[in-house]
Formats: structure tokens, C-alpha cells, sequence
């Protein structure tokens, strides 16, 4: 089976990764190469093992960095990303890949040439947005079929067929336990959707130190909650390789997963359980989803005291139980079982 892969067109599929979607997009390509597929993957220029060629040139922020936020442009930038597209469509249109996966947002994925055009899965990462969902609403049934990364996400857009939901998956021989002991961990991207200041607030009414990690995505709200907050008790280490990251995580007591708004899966959450850390979380999105196991580590939204609640809740928890957790429903290979599954459905008449 010949797979051609869509990845986000922002920033490269490589560590240190830009966020979730980009870990998912690097895991589903090197699982689906080791058994054996052949898999050739559209994405940012800086990629690993991408068509140099029909890349995507990313976003470049230089004279703007103040700005920079991952749901805007620098000015020429969204049309230099469209015109990329446009190639890459034209280039998936006249192929012979048995199947396209498409894993961007961008609306000009879902106009397949009408002469005909490989049959495309495309994965709901993301609530919608207008211009996608004006070009499903287009192209009807021609727009392919869809699966989603929970079913709250699923339920969110307006589709021609019924999404399938296929969870987010971690790779379990790389997200190994660790002995936690040191307080508490966030980690993703730092931007206010993501809201890492509740996680501050949290964690010095526990009386917990707490390790920040990941990429400053948000610029202006850096400035403003998160660096004034930084101190002996709550560290930022920035953006960190895999590995590292792996280590922190272990080392952790308690994650603390703190979105602001409806989180479409919450990779960070079955990272984290896979390393034996225990999860507390705001229960918005598709985070709820992920931790029903474990209702009692889901705080309301807007109530600082039950995020309080929940993260003592959670800090009871085996680690060896959050591992299974894990390892039971979130397994990598899981995730490429159903989706396998759901290429070869499209190629069936």
C-alpha cells in the first residue's frame, strides 16, 4: 500500500516538536514505515523524511516575534502556505497512492480534482474552523471520509458521513515509567488556550514545585502570566528533545493538564500516564474523554478549588495504574491498527 501522509504546514515534523499534531503526524509515519508500508509525508520544510520537493515553507516570524501566535500570519505568509497547497493537491490529484491522509486544516485539501483523485481520509485534529468546514460543505461526499481524535471533537463538525473515531495513540517504548518524586510537571505548548498560569496557581496553593516545559507559542501572554510567575518553586526549561522530556515527565508527581478551551484530545495526557505520572485535568474537550477512567482528576472548568481537588485526587494514584492506563488504551499500536483498518475500508469497492 502506497500512503501519501498531509501533515500541518507550520512547523516540521522534527524535535523539538511544535505540538501534539506534529508528534501524532512523526509517530503515524515511522509506525506505519516500520511495518513495512511505503509512506511518503507532506510537510514543513525541516522535516524528517518529507518530499523536499512539495514542501511546506513554514512560518517565519522574524520582524514580527511580539506577534507570533500558531492561529495567525505574518504579512505574505498565508498566501505563500496557500500556494503551497495547491501544489501538493495538484501533485496528490494525477498520483497512484493507494490512499491520501490528510492531516492539515487547510480548505484546499478538501477540493479533489472531479476527474478523479486517490480516495483521502482526512483526521479532525482541531474544532472547526470556517473555511474548512465551507469546502466539506462544498464537496460533499467527494470530500472523502474523516475520522476524528475523540468523539467530542467528531461531534463538533458537520460532515457528508459519520466520522470514525480513532484516539490518539503514544509509543509506549519510548514513554517509559520514571520514579516521580519531584512535584509536578506541565508540558505543550505555552500559550493562553493551553492556560500553564492555572497550573502555577495550583500548584503554589499545594505548596508543589512545578517544571514548565515547552515552546514560549504565545508571546504576549508569556510576558504577561507566565514570566512575572517563574521562581525558585516554578521553572520554565523552554522547548526540549523527546528524551528529555521523557525524563522530566518521570520525575514528576502529578501532571497537570489545564486547558481554556474545548482541547480536541490532550496527547499530553497518555504521555504522561505512560511514564507512571498520574494526571489532573481540566475537563474540557476531548481531555475528559481521555481520563473517564478516572473521573475524580477532572476539575470543572472556571473552579480553581477542584483543580486543587483533583490534582490531590490524583497524586493517590499508582503510578503503575496510570502506566496501564496507558498502555491498555492509548498504545501506539492501537492507534495504527485502526487506522490500517480504516485504509484498507476506503480501498474496498
Amino acid at each position: 500500500m502506497r500512503i501519501a501522509v498531509v501533515g500541518p504546514s507550520r512547523l516540521p515534523i522534527a524535535p523539538p516538536f511544535g505540538g501534539g499534531l506534529e508528534v501524532f503526524v512523526h509517530h503515524l509515519v515511522a509506525g506505519l514505515r516500520r511495518r513495512g508500508l511505503t509512506v511518503d509525508l507532506f510537510a514543513a520544510r525541516g522535516s524528517i523524511g518529507h518530499q523536499a520537493a512539495l514542501e511546506f515553507p513554514g512560518i517565519d516570524w522574524t520582524g514580527f516575534e511580539d506577534l507570533a501566535r500558531d492561529d495567525a500570519y505574518p504579512p505574505g505568509a498565508d498566501e505563500t502556505e496557500t500556494e503551497s497547497y495547491v501544489r501538493v493537491r495538484r501533485h496528490l490529484d494525477s498520483s497512484d497512492y493507494d490512499v491520501i491522509h490528510n492531516n492539515s486544516s487547510h480548505p484546499v485539501m478538501l477540493h479533489p480534482d472531479p476527474m478523479g483523485s486517490p480516495p483521502m481520509i482526512t483526521t479532525l485534529h482541531v474544532p472547526p474552523q470556517e473555511p474548512m468546514q465551507k469546502a466539506i460543505d462544498a464537496a460533499g461526499s467527494a470530500a472523502g471520509r474523516f475520522t476524528a481524535v475523540s468523539r467530542f471533537t467528531a461531534a463538533q463538525w458537520n460532515l457528508p458521513t459519520s466520522p470514525q473515531v480513532v484516539h490518539n495513540g503514544v509509543d509506549t517504548r519510548l514513554w517509559t515509567p520514571g520514579p516521580g518524586g519531584q512535584g509536578a510537571v506541565w508540558f505543550g505548548r505555552l500559550t493562553r488556550e493551553k492556560a500553564p498560569h492555572l497550573a502555577i496557581e495550583t500548584c503554589r496553593r499545594l505548596g508543589l514545585p512545578l517544571t514548565l516545559i515547552g515552546r514560549n507559542a504565545d508571546p504576549a501572554y508569556f510576558h504577561s502570566q507566565i514570566r512575572p510567575h517563574l521562581g525558585s518553586d516554578v521553572r520554565w526549561m523552554g522547548s526540549l528533545s523527546p528524551r528529555e522530556i521523557v525524563r522530566q515527565v518521570g520525575l514528576a508527581d502529578v501532571a497537570l493538564v489545564t486547558p481554556a478551551w474545548d482541547e480536541p484530545f490532550g496527547l499530553v495526557s497518555i504521555e504522561a500516564m505512560a511514564c507512571g505520572t498520574p494526571v489532573a485535568a481540566i475537563a474540557r474537550g476531548g481531555v475528559a474523554e481521555v481520563l473517564e477512567d478516572v473521573p475524580d482528576h477532572l476539575a470543572a472548568p472556571g473552579c480553581p478549588d477542584d483543580l486543587v481537588r483533583a490534582a490531590v485526587a490524583a497524586l493517590r494514584q499508582p503510578r503503575a495504574e496510570a502506566r496501564a492506563l496507558a498502555t491498555s488504551r492509548f498504545d501506539l499500536d492501537i492507534m495504527l491498527d485502526r487506522y490500517l483498518h480504516h485504509f484498507l475500508g476506503v480501498l474496498t469497492p
